[in-house]
């Protein structure tokens, strides 16, 4: 069993309907249909999130309820924020992508990794082999220390639209998809959602939502 702590847009959203919209596009011309669910399958079985902490297994003595309140701890150490987003393409496959640098992001994700480094249990050598692959040596000696090669600076928030994809397709998903990043208003931050894989393969559910802390109105 894995967990992954992820930002996930308000359930009925404007975000959240797009980007369930968006997984659920099954015909676009000039794409079939079957390769529509090939570029989007990884999509749909991690669910619309963007990534605050990757998936990893909880190291032995640790429950979820250890889990639950450092998660808890996190989202209270920063309050709501907004976050203006962008269709921006990503180590070659599409996705929404902060449109200019926001310290508060990465400030969080850095802290959730942090905070929960001590309840991950270690990956085994095949996994780290296979994460090593085409790294620089920061990435390589950030996947050494927490798992993951693309945390810290090297940590880059995004919401998945697709697969890496040919040219043409790529060009095709771009004019889907531009008209409707558009008129999309800013991503509200203000939960951070715990979510588990059950067992290997399967989807990605979403277990539980922690708030960020909420400032007193005087």
């Amino acid at each position: 069993m894995r967990y992954a702590i992820y930002y996930c847009p308000a359930a009925g959203s404007e975000l959240d309907r797009f980007g369930q919209d968006w997984l659920a596009t099954s015909e676009l011309p000039g794409i079939t249909s079957a390769r529509i669910g090939e570029l989007l399958r990884d999509a749909r079985r991690y669910g619309w999130h963007a990534t605050i902490h990757a998936p990893f297994v909880l190291t032995a003595g640790m429950s979820y309820q250890d889990l639950r309140q450092a998660v808890a701890a996190v989202a209270q150490s920063f309050t709501p924020f907004a976050l203006p987003l962008k269709l921006d393409r990503l180590a070659g496959f599409l996705a929404l992508r902060p449109s200019s640098e926001h310290v508060a992001i990465d400030a969080l994700a850095a802290a959730c990794v942090q905070a929960l480094e001590p309840m991950r249990a270690l990956i085994d050598e095949l996994a780290k082999q296979r994460r090593a692959m085409g790294l620089d040596a920061t990435e390589l000696a950030l996947l050494n220390r927490y798992g993951y090669p693309y945390v810290l600076d090297r940590y880059r928030f995004h919401m998945t639209l697709s697969a890496p994809a040919t040219p043409l397709e790529e060009q095709i998903l771009h004019q889907a998809l531009e008209p409707l990043v558009t008129k999309l208003s800013s991503a509200l931050i203000d939960t951070l959602s715990i979510c588990r894989e059950a067992s290997p393969g399967a989807d990605f559910e979403l277990i539980e939502r922690m708030p960020l802390r909420m400032e007193k109105r005087a």
